[in-house]
């Protein structure tokens, strides 16, 4: 194991609000608002444990860099769900997506993947319909979020979209019954009601962490990890456990026309797994979709803890691929666009969301120092297919989010953020980088490590 990740591999109690912290370089003065961070942070029952699970299981923590006028303030806080109280006052672990061994807890709503804003609220995200809503100030828990409707399903995507045309909140549910379908739902500002866009029937319901959206269409990726619904009866086996590779099936693209439902056709592709699309787009007569591609689902058994831990294993390396959708035609074909291994994708989601755009950034793992966790961060010119990477010796990053300079002219005029664990002296920092040349401008250092989590959002307003 290599033990520069020793430190991030345990759990973190201690809660903290609103602590200053000490800043290297420069933070642009510019750079007002909040950054707001999901993910596990704690992996047993014993507190002096180690981790023991998956890496999806941990349980919920949310972070908070607050930023003005160059300084930084930082405040983490545990999602107070059933899942979190259940492991505290029973020594009970929520089986979850890929844990063995733990309890099927009732309405877990352990949800550490994203955070997103619904009906004005700050809510938090996985892939379960229950969203836990939090108090985006203190970070404190305020309850299970609920829409105002009666649509059905028993799993959804940590990914929704939001329409830049409309602003409506995009996203889908997995509902299995008679017929099984996915059901693709809009919900208006200021609403917390799912308005239904379509009921995509499907005799293979698959595993999908993330879709595609663009100014017209919502595109549905249905890899060939597929699932039994019948095998949901047994509590005693993981969420993935119950899904099944089987690359014969191929890859299918389900697209849907957002203005009146219809199903345009569905498109075939060779078999291939990924969990986050990047970006979608619109071309005369088709559809161009950017996604984190992986030949199978091995990445899935890759995270269980244990793995991520070792030195062993097969080297796993995502590639950028570009899909392109003729509808004309029922086959879907691709080129990679990056030379470099790239996960966990952003843009600069307001401007370029569902249009053509030519920058994105992600983790990536070197290829000549490979480790079981990503080492370096990535840059992607998406049009000329180069790369621009930041790396640092004992460095291993989070997801880089995007913030755009006030009054940018360019798509890629402002800073790169990314939540660094520094392996060498076993703590974290927030990394700031010019988005342009992907050069440090400075870091704000945390004194204790953050455990790697998930996926996050940038505001504007000031949450102190």
């Amino acid at each position: 194991m290599n033990n520069y990740l020793n430190s991030v591999f345990r759990t973190w109690i201690l809660e903290q609000n609103a602590v200053p912290l000490k800043t290297q370089g420069r933070i642009p003065y510019w750079l007002n608002g909040t950054l707001f961070r999901n993910g596990p942070a704690k992996f047993s029952a014993d507190e002096n444990a180690g981790w023991h699970t998956h890496w999806f299981d941990g349980l919920a923590m949310l972070h908070k860099f607050s930023f003005c006028e160059g300084n930084v303030i930082y405040s983490n806080r545990y999602l107070r769900s059933n899942a979190y109280y259940s492991t505290l006052e029973k020594g009970q672990f929520n089986i979850g997506f890929g844990s063995k061994g733990g309890t099927s807890i009732k309405y877990a709503n352990n949800t550490n993947i994203n955070v997103a804003i619904l009906d004005d609220r700050f809510v938090a995200l996985t892939e379960n319909p229950g969203i836990m809503e939090f108090n985006p100030v203190n970070l404190e828990t305020v309850d299970v979020f609920n829409f105002d409707d009666s649509l059905g399903g028993q799993l959804t995507t940590a990914h929704p979209h939001y329409d830049l045309q409309t602003g409506r909140y995009i996203n889908f549910t997995t509902e299995f019954g008679r017929a099984h379908a996915y059901n693709v739902y809009s919900v208006a500002p200021h609403s917390r009601k799912r308005d239904l866009i379509a009921s995509v029937p499907t005799d293979r319901p698959a595993y999908m962490h993330s879709f595609a959206n663009t100014e017209n269409y919502v595109v549905i990726t249905e890899f060939p990890l597929v699932i039994d619904p019948r095998d949901l009866a047994n509590e005693h086996k993981t969420l993935i456990e119950n899904f099944t590779w089987k690359p014969d099936h191929g890859t299918l693209f389900r697209v849907v026309r957002k203005s009146d439902g219809v199903i345009l056709k569905t498109f075939e592709a060779e078999a291939f797994f990924s969990f986050h699309h990047v970006n979608a787009f619109e071309i005369d007569g088709g559809l161009v979709l950017d996604i984190c591609a992986l030949k199978d689902d091995n990445m899935v058994n890759h995270l269980h803890v244990s793995n991520l831990k070792g030195n062993t294993g097969e080297p796993i390396f995502v590639q950028l691929r570009r899909y392109t959708v003729k509808f004309d035609s029922r086959n879907v074909s691709y080129e990679a666009i990056s030379p470099e291994s790239i996960e966990l994708p952003t843009i600069n989601y307001a401007r370029s969301s569902g249009k053509s755009y030519r920058y994105a950034y992600g983790i990536s793992t070197n290829k000549e120092r490979y480790e079981n966790y990503p080492n370096q961060l990535a840059k992607a010119d998406v049009q000329n297919g180069t790369t621009t990477i930041w790396r640092q010796d004992g460095c291993y990053p989070g997801e880089p989010i995007f913030v755009q300079r006030p009054n940018a002219n360019d798509e890629d005029d402002g800073v790169v953020l990314s939540v660094i664990l520094d392996g060498r002296n076993s703590h974290s920092f927030l990394l700031v980088l010019e988005a342009q040349t992907f050069e440090e401008l400075g870091r704000a250092d945390v004194i204790h490590h953050i455990p790697f989590g998930f996926h996050g959002m940038f505001t504007g307003e000031q949450y102190m």
